[in-house]
């Protein structure tokens, strides 16, 4: 591969996961915080409100930190790491209440 052709095949990765992985990563741990909040007997509708309101903060701080971080490698096994981490933790808690 060209050194051309690497560096949008680099940026093409970067931007995938800076859009799509924060938002797979996002909506993960939005169910998963919620579903803690509510096992901790916090209001249903106050726990998913709240964490509905973080989760754009969120997104926002994943998707800068996968644009600013260096190595596209390692960031994007952090992605993985925390989306297997909440898939686990929402199996754990249950999908009702």
């Amino acid at each position: 591969m060209s050194g051309r052709t690497g560096a949008r095949f680099s940026l093409a990765l970067r931007i995938a996961a800076g859009t799509l992985g924060a938002y797979a990563v996002t909506a993960l741990v939005t169910v998963a915080a919620s579903r803690l909040l509510i096992r901790c007997s916090i209001d249903a509708v106050e726990a998913v409100t709240g964490v509905a309101l973080a989760s754009f903060a969120l997104f926002a701080a994943v998707s800068m930190t996968v644009f600013h971080a260096r190595n596209l490698g390692r960031t994007c096994a952090a992605l993985l790491a925390l989306s297997v981490a909440c898939t686990a933790m929402i199996f754990l808690l249950g999908f009702a209440s």
